[in-house]
């Protein structure tokens, strides 16, 4: 498993780097769960990153515009982005994320994996999104590099107070078998980060100073965060 760490600037992307992180991932909180960030500091945090991690970048939640995703996507991967994460908050119907990815596929390079993103509480958000249990024929589809699953709402419930640790086991499985990898983030907190053996755990609350995913980010926290999963803490399933 790798941990992918979010970061809001350069100088979090140094802290990331400094405790261990596997994947510095960027992102604007303030814009939402995916919130993407300005060129300006997508920009920054990949000249600070170098060649140490791979960079990963939010590209924000898609209305089910594809050319405008697409558009966003190969700007990120110009910028240097080695992963793109799409929020499927405004897609419901399969056809249209499947309609939506591909374009997203097609306008970056293959050095650069596209990530499908669908939030664990779908199904409470008004008007609902696309389900997770969609994920792997997406993945299958579309033949984009993984999927992720996340959650929307930030109200300390995380993933596993919308998703049974047995709902994510299976996605994990299904997600392979599709030919993709298979990510987990969503307000995961110290002690459940090896939870299910996902190919990359993606933190911010956990490694942000008292837990709040809008302070700064600590790189003791990372280290810690990083240890847990070398270590195996919890048994993976």
């Amino acid at each position: 498993m790798r941990l992918l760490v979010s970061v809001v600037s350069a100088a979090e992307a140094r802290r990331a780097l400094a405790g261990g992180a596997d994947i510095v991932d960027v992102k604007d909180p303030a814009e939402g769960a995916l919130g993407a960030p300005s060129p300006r500091v997508l920009s920054e945090v990949v000249a600070a990153v170098a060649a140490a991690a791979p960079v990963s970048v939010a590209l924000g939640d898609d209305p089910g515009l594809p050319n405008t995703a697409a558009l966003a996507a190969r700007g990120a991967e110009l910028a240097g982005a080695s992963f793109v994460k799409v929020g499927l908050r405004g897609v419901r119907e399969l056809d249209r994320a499947a309609a939506l990815m591909r374009a997203v596929a097609d306008a970056v390079g293959p050095r650069t994996a596209v990530i499908a993103a669908a939030y664990a509480d779908a199904g409470a958000l008004d008007p609902p999104a696309l389900h997770p249990t969609s994920l792997p024929e997406l993945v299958r589809r579309t033949g984009i590099a993984g999927a992720l699953v996340d959650t929307y709402r930030k109200d300390g419930r995380g993933l596993y107070g919308w998703l049974p640790e047995a709902a994510v086991v299976e996605l994990i499985a299904a997600t392979r078998e599709a030919g993709g990898t298979f990510a987990v983030a969503g307000q995961l907190v110290r002690g459940e980060l090896g939870r299910v053996a996902a190919d990359v755990v993606g933190v911010r609350s956990a490694v942000c100073h008292g837990g709040d995913r809008s302070a700064e980010l600590e790189a003791d926290l990372v280290a810690a965060a990083v240890a847990e999963l070398r270590a195996g803490t919890l048994n993976p399933v």
